[in-house]
């Protein structure tokens, strides 16, 4: 037991120290409407809910019986 508990402590802190070297940065892209991560290389959007508060230029939407 005390073996699986020093494990857990070393990988633990080795977890901690390669997470303190990260030098990424999040961005503003797309007129404030995405982030760039410059460590992972993606951007996402800034609301994950855009679509339901925007039509992006679409009239109408099919309504999916459900």
């Amino acid at each position: 037991m005390k073996t699986r508990k020093t494990l857990l402590a070393v990988t633990l802190g080795a977890g901690l120290l390669s997470a303190a070297t990260a030098h990424a940065a999040l961005t503003l892209t797309l007129g404030g409407q995405g982030v760039y991560d410059t460590g992972l290389n993606i951007t996402w959007l800034r609301d994950a809910n855009l679509a339901a508060s925007n039509t992006f230029g679409v009239a109408a939407s099919a309504q999916v019986a459900g």
